[in-house]
């Protein structure tokens, strides 16, 4: 059997395991926590045997007479002489101070660390289904941290066009809008025919995306709060604005105008209509559509943005024989169609697909995403409150807008 003081060393050698585990800034925040949590047991093992050992030498020094036990260092003891709890030797320690003190934020999140301190006490529960009722001891319920919050449709659109930062309100650039190429055999001494080429100059401005919160100066001193509740709400609903605008912005007022709405776009493909024929599938009208763009943009379509159902109805398509055509429910996910990239979002109108060249149009931002927090505002400093502010600016150019085209009834 170990003695009290090896025990305790095993309590602070562990900890201090734990804290080099959270502080490890090559493991990522899932990892930290099963590191964490696969120490935890052994933790609460030498906690249980240092409780233990302090009930023996407590009793063993009343027995005796002695009421200071040689086994309580300095440190383990309180300001009244008294030897501290496993509770207060653990939260007083250097290494729990360092997991949840400065140390423990560099990486921008508090270390997550749940430890079972081996308090147990009976406890009598009385009817069931009724808070309070009955309870000997305990009377409130168990809270569990956090929030379950609404669920959104992943975002993509974004991820499928090339990035770019400017210092500018606006951007200028120039679109081929016309070419005569009147290249021919020419004779000796004789003139030369002129080719002709006409640009027309495009502008696009910056457009804004913001949103506006009021928080309670108690939630803003909420480290773990507020900093969730801006990750999972605030910025998530800018960027759920944004995906809608890169889409289906219509340009007018402060919108911007999405890809769906650009002039110069690809005639759309309506299944069933010529250039479709009455037998196609909703494979072959997309495909019709990728040729379109080969053969007028002469560019080169490389990802398809379909709405879910329609997508569906893809995968679920099957021979005479009933032989899926993608594989069936027990392949792989797949995600491409004739070798192009699938992104599936509910954003688009039910029964229609995008497809086109994503490298030919471009996202621009200026200075990012900004949050700001302010309680100058109305009779805010008088109830402590303070509003947040998360605002965007960015401006979406499409270079060669025939590089897109549209495909509808799926």
């Amino acid at each position: 059997m170990p003695s009290l003081l090896e025990a305790k060393d095993k309590v602070r050698e562990l900890s201090a395991k734990a804290l080099t585990f959270a502080e490890d800034s090559k493991l990522t925040a899932a990892e930290k926590r099963a590191k964490l949590e696969e120490i935890e047991p052994e933790i609460k093992t030498w906690m249980d045997e240092v409780s233990n050992l302090e009930y023996v030498e407590e009793a063993r020094a009343k027995a005796f007479g002695n009421t200071e036990p040689a086994a309580a260092a300095p440190e383990d003891r309180a300001p009244d002489g008294s030897i501290k709890s496993v509770g207060e030797q653990f939260i007083a320690s250097e290494d729990y101070r360092a997991l949840v003190g400065p140390k423990g934020l560099k990486s921008g999140r508090r270390p997550d660390i749940s430890m079972d301190l081996g308090l147990k006490t009976t406890l009598t529960e009385g009817t069931t289904g009724t808070p309070g009722g009955g309870y000997s001891l305990v009377s409130t319920p168990q809270v569990l941290p956090g929030v379950l919050p609404l669920l959104y449709a992943p975002l993509t659109i974004a991820d499928l066009i090339p990035s770019g930062a400017t210092d500018s309100a606006y951007m200028r650039y120039l679109v081929e809008a016309s070419h005569t190429n009147a290249a021919a055999t020419v004779a000796e001494g004789a003139a030369k025919p002129e080719g002709a080429e006409t640009f027309t100059a495009v502008d696009t401005v910056l457009h804004k995306i913001a949103e506006v919160f009021t928080v309670t100066d108690e939630m803003l001193a909420d480290y773990p709060f507020i900093r969730a509740f801006l990750d999972n709400r605030g910025v998530l609903d800018v960027r759920i604005q944004e995906e809608a605008q890169l889409l289906n912005g219509d340009g007018t007022g402060a919108n911007l105008t999405g890809l769906l709405n650009r002039s110069g776009l690809q005639t759309a493909i309506v299944k069933g209509t010529a250039p479709s024929t009455g037998t196609d599938t909703d494979m072959d009208v997309i495909y019709r559509q990728i040729t379109a763009i080969r053969t007028t943009a002469f560019a080169e379509p490389n990802a398809v943005v379909i709405d879910p159902t329609a997508w569906q109805n893809v995968l679920l398509t099957k021979s005479s024989q009933g032989i899926y055509y993608a594989g069936g429910p027990f392949a792989p996910n797949a995600d491409s169609l004739w070798g192009k990239r699938v992104v599936v979002t509910p954003r688009m109108a039910a029964g229609t697909a995008l497809v086109g060249d994503f490298n030919q149009a471009q996202i621009f931002r200026k200075g990012g995403l900004t949050v700001e927090a302010s309680n100058q505002h109305q009779d805010y400093f008088q109830k402590n409150l303070t509003m947040i502010r998360i605002e965007e600016r960015l401006m979406l150019l499409v270079y060669r807008p025939g590089a897109f085209g549209t495909v509808t009834g799926l």
